[in-house]
Parts: structure tokens; sequence; C-alpha cells
């Protein structure tokens, strides 16, 4: 009895791991709309820049920062938060609540 309820832990945490690792799916695409725009590592101006974009870069959007300010965003496999007007949707996925 003890070694099925160790198997269904081990059983349940490769599950949750699994999960964990599975990529997000992207939301709609997005196009920067001017030259020299920050990808930051938080939602939030004063994070450090993991790299800077150039005008007409295209993005992969993810999420909207709870405060609305910024797109959780990937470009060339950089992942990071973009301001929200520094983008411009490429596509007609776009949710409206977005």
């Amino acid at each position: 009895m003890k070694k099925l309820q160790v198997l269904a832990g081990v059983l349940f945490l490769f599950a949750l791991i699994t999960c964990a690792m599975l990529p997000a799916q992207a939301i709609f695409t997005a196009v920067t709309n001017t030259d020299k725009v920050k990808l930051l590592s938080e939602p939030t101006a004063a994070a450090a820049v993991v790299k800077v974009l150039k005008l007409g870069d295209i993005v992969k959007v993810y999420e909207k920062s709870p405060d609305g300010q910024f797109w959780e965003v990937e470009h060339k496999g950089s992942h990071g938060w973009i301001m929200i007007h520094f983008l411009s949707p490429k596509d007609h996925r776009q949710p409206s609540h977005f």
C-alpha cells in the first residue's frame, strides 16, 4: 500500500513538472511601432533591459500585465515585457479585451 502511495506521488509530480514545462500559446503577434523599444525583464519601467528592439520587429504576445500597461512577449527566443503603446497588432487574432 505504501509503494502505491509513493508511485502515485511520483506520477503526480511528473505530471506537474511536464505541465510547467509546456510553452504557453501566443495570443497574437504584434510589431514594434517605434525604434529602440526596450524588452524588459519585468512589467515595470524600472526593470532591467533584456534587449532593445528596432522599428518593425515582430513579437509573439502572450498576456497583459495586471496593471494593463505591458504585454508579455517573445522576440527571437528572448522573453520579457514591452509597454503596450510601443506595439501594434500584426494580425486579427487580438482579443477585444486587449
